[in-house]
């Protein structure tokens, strides 16, 4: 998809960055404030004779790690009462930090890998975050969701150390994400308190938590969940602007997944729910075609099943037929043969087959399983076939599919392979069970731990979590 042909964001930029001279049309088109007046460089950076920047922290002490060292010397600040010093001095900022062909890179990248399955964004609607963006009155919350949406590529979508390059020099695009997180973060208190919120403030607090869950933060991911299906559930498209209406209903389904999923793997309440009034996807677009699908398979598990799978005290208790007509839709979810992008194949094949792990512990729990069945989904070696379908279903997809959905994918095959060793380690070698008990027994167990060192977070948490596992469960197959 094309994202040429919008203005960029250079007169932001040109008044916080003097090496950007622009003609008076180019200037900022806010209020006139007295300029606080501070010292260029902080005292890390006089130290090392570094190049540094008014703002504080500065960009080279976060990168550092020193962010609380980052102090400027001279006198203190002397700030000019403004009404507008606030917000104007945080737009200054963030528009500092986004060059226009950062920009342009992280919103093709954003259609490329991450729109197949979090289509929150539409390239009308980015053209209109755009030109908003350029005016400092009114321009924050658009700014914001455009420094969010650049993070979460950076930090999600890109190759960590892979280089960016920027006015000053070049920068890896794992710190350059961190430092536009680090950023957005100073002015998510002041948004969140907006109300009634607006539809960017909603977007700009998905991003925030895709950016935290992409960093394994659980706690301040949970935080920003809650906090944008909670400003969504306030929040009221217009009905006159169907642009507002079509990213409402997509950001809707967003969140309702992420909720879902995030609930199902922390063991965390439900806050959206489907009604009658739910807000409709557009099935008849083809673009959408995955998406719906992943919708599908997060519709059944509503708040009956997270509140069994949490234990909850409930007035009807949970019964066999409940959880089989969930496991039906769960199955039914993905349609054969319609076309999808291969980021799509591998999310919906490991999230419906992890699905069915879920489903398969709560029949363990509940002591619904047997020996013996017609339907695989009920005996006790169910994850024996879930293993082997997952290898089957993502042997032939790159890594990369894999890659771009960041750690919850990572998570999701560890549940897998956790399951499975359980399963390894207490099913009898009887006859039924003689072929997994060779010397080829552990190749799909094998498979998927060579899959996870590969995928974010897999060498530095979990395939040292499933090496204790075996440890305990199989001795004599640790590595």
């Amino acid at each position: 998809m094309s994202h040429d042909g919008h203005q960029p964001l250079d007169r932001a930029r040109t008044a916080s960055n003097p090496k950007h001279t622009r003609s008076s049309s180019c200037e900022l088109k806010s209020p006139a404030s007295k300029r606080s007046q501070v010292p260029r460089a902080c005292e890390r950076c006089k130290r090392l004779r570094r190049g540094c920047s008014e703002y504080r922290p500065c960009r080279r002490c976060v990168d550092a790690g020193l962010r609380d060292q980052c102090h400027g010397g001279g006198s203190p600040l002397q700030v000019m009462p403004s009404p507008t010093n606030g917000s104007g001095s945080n737009y200054q900022r963030l528009a500092a930090l986004l060059p226009s062909h950062v920009l342009e890179h992280c919103a093709r990248r954003f259609f490329e890998t991450l729109h197949p399955t979090i289509p929150v964004l539409t390239d009308q609607y980015l053209a209109r975050l755009r030109s908003v963006a350029l005016y400092a009155e009114t321009g924050i919350e658009s700014l914001c969701v455009l420094v969010a949406m650049c993070a979460q590529v950076l930090l999600q979508a890109e190759e960590p150390e892979g280089l960016l390059e920027l006015d000053d020099g070049v920068e890896t695009k794992a710190a350059y994400g961190r430092l536009l997180l680090e950023a957005a973060r100073s002015v998510q208190r002041t948004l969140a308190a907006r109300l009634p919120p607006s539809i960017e403030v909603c977007l700009f607090t998905f991003f925030m938590y895709a950016c935290e869950t992409s960093l394994s933060h659980h706690s301040q991911a949970f935080r920003c969940l809650r906090e944008a299906t909670t400003m969504l559930m306030l929040f009221r498209p217009p009905e006159a602007d169907e642009i507002v209406q079509l990213v409402h209903a997509r950001l809707f389904w967003v969140l309702l997944i992420s909720e879902r999923s995030h609930a199902i793997r922390y063991r965390r309440p439900l806050t959206l729910s489907i009604c009658h009034d739910t807000p409709k996807l557009r099935l008849a677009d083809p673009s959408l075609a995955g998406f719906s699908s992943l919708a599908a398979l997060f519709t059944p598990v509503d708040t009956s099943f997270v509140a069994m799978l949490n234990q909850e005290i409930m007035l009807m208790p949970p019964s066999a037929s409940g959880l089989d007509s969930i496991e039906a839709a769960v199955n039914a979810a993905l349609s054969p043969g319609i076309a999808l992008h291969d980021t799509q194949k591998a999310n919906l094949r490991v999230t419906q087959l992890w699905l069915r792990i879920i489903i398969w512990q709560l029949r363990l729990r509940l002591g619904w399983l047997v020996e013996e069945s017609l339907r695989p989904s009920q005996t006790f070696r169910f994850p024996m076939e879930v293993a082997k379908d997952l290898m089957l279903s993502t042997r032939d997809l790159p890594l990369s599919s894999l890659i771009v959905h960041g750690v919850g994918l990572t998570e999701k095959m560890f549940d897998i392979a956790s399951t499975l060793i359980d399963v390894l380690a207490r099913v009898p070698a009887t006859p039924t069970t003689a072929m997994v008990f060779t010397d080829s027994r552990n190749q799909h167990l094998a498979y998927i731990r060579s899959i996870i060192v590969r995928l974010p977070g897999g060498t530095t948490i979990y395939d040292d979590l499933l090496e204790k596992h075996i440890q305990q469960a199989l001795p004599d197959q640790a590595s």
